[in-house]
């Protein structure tokens, strides 16, 4: 890949039954790590086209929508995209005149899709409503009132309403009422806390599991019983041993045998996998935003240690996220969970190796590029090219995995 090749994360949108449509691309130049572009056409124009001669878009969003950024010079000369999967990102704050209007003519004539971000209702963007499919209001934004205000001038249109900025499941449901069609934000990454409620039975037996994995006590003929115990755990354990992804030479037919060949750390890894992506009630992009951060992490483990210690990465990324699985704080689950101190420090405050490419790979997932330590990276040879190469293999061995699994998004728990 050349060295053009941007810094990359991707952020999904979902409809009203919690189903990925799309996923909006964040992107910025990799060539200096904070840098600021004086002129935004011509380095967003820089970034898009370089990026995606060097990566095709269905390897970052497969089949989905893919939403990116446009500037004005994009809007005048798109890049060669299939028009069936693009949606045109009109970036707000932009001069609206006679020629953007007639861009969005041309675009809408040739059967683009176009979305408005960050719309804010004035006499100059009311002339972009009749060009847009889509438009996106910032719930952070815009008060309440105002939200309501912006809906009902909006809905007459026929356009689909996206509420991006979402940070929180109440934000979530405030705006599902408040007739929003789409959904974007980080909702996802926070628990749904219900105070006064009882974990379910459900949740409890796995957190009872996970504990016992996690006793660096336990013996192998007890993480076999266990195991032995879920027939559905059990059969998918083994599927996913045999598969590609795992690439054993002869066939594995025992839960023991799966333990001695792959060591009991993978095993507890793949086991919190399985049992915390079978908990009911929870988009099946939850489990594809975990298993993307550990995996993640344990990539760029491997870049700092080579082959030593990258479970311990995996683990903590993917439990990182298991407060939005279980609706509980990180503190209280961890607490429960028979976890090394320095694995718990690494979760809760980022302390340790461990925690430091955590705390890299959560803000390189938000595309918060500035906030990311290139100082420490650039120490252990990951540029932010090679960054985003990590990215990209992470996404693919994502789905990959996923299929192994047989955690497609229209599976039921």
């Amino acid at each position: 890949m050349s060295d053009s090749l941007p810094l990359l994360a991707r952020q999904p949108i979902f409809d009203s039954q919690m189903k990925v449509i799309g996923y909006e691309l964040l992107c910025r130049s990799s060539h200096e790590n904070h840098a600021t572009f004086t002129n935004g056409d011509s380095a967003s124009s820089q970034v898009l086209l370089n990026a995606f001669t060097e990566l095709s878009i269905e390897k970052v969003v497969g089949k989905h929508l893919a939403f990116i950024n446009f500037t004005r010079k994009l809007l005048q000369s798109p890049p060669p995209f299939d028009r069936q999967q693009l949606v045109i990102e009109v970036l707000e704050g932009q001069r609206v005149d006679a020629s953007m209007l007639h861009s969005l003519k041309v675009l809408r004539e040739q059967q683009y899709t176009i979305a408005l971000d960050d719309f804010v209702l004035t006499p100059e963007t009311q002339h972009l409503i009749p060009y847009a499919d889509i438009i996106k209001l910032d719930v952070l934004q815009l008060s309440p009132q105002q939200l309501f205000e912006h809906i009902n001038y909006l809905r007459p249109f026929g356009i689909q309403l996206l509420a991006e900025k979402v940070e929180t499941y109440e934000m979530l449901e405030f705006c599902k009422k408040a007739g929003f069609d789409l959904f974007q934000g980080y909702f996802l990454a926070h628990p749904q806390i219900m105070m006064g409620r009882k974990i379910s039975d459900n949740k409890q037996s796995v957190l009872q599991l996970m504990s016992a994995l996690h006793d660096p006590n336990v013996q192998v003929e007890k993480i076999e019983k266990m195991i032995a115990s879920d027939t559905v755990l059990s059969f998918k354990l083994l599927r996913l041993v045999n598969s590609a992804a795992f690439g054993v030479i002869r066939k594995v037919d025992s839960l023991k045998q799966a333990i001695l060949l792959l060591g009991i750390n993978k095993i507890r890894n793949w086991v919190n996998i399985l049992v915390m992506s079978n908990l009911g009630g929870k988009p099946h992009e939850l489990s594809v935003a975990a298993l993307t951060r550990a995996r993640m992490c344990e990539m760029i483990a491997n870049q700092l240690n080579g082959r030593a210690k990258q479970d311990s990465y995996f683990t903590v990324g993917l439990l990182s996220t298991l407060d939005a699985f279980m609706d509980v704080p990180l503190d209280t689950l961890l607490g429960s969970i028979s976890l090394s101190q320095h694995i718990n420090e690494a979760i809760l405050n980022q302390l340790g190796d461990e925690g430091k490419v955590l705390e890299i790979t959560t803000h390189y997932e938000k595309g918060e590029w500035d906030q990311i330590d290139w100082d420490f990276l650039q120490e252990h040879n990951i540029s932010a090219e090679e960054l985003t190469k990590i990215y990209i293999a992470t996404i693919a061995w994502v789905e990959n995995t996923m299929n192994d699994l047989g955690l497609h998004e229209n599976t039921k728990p």
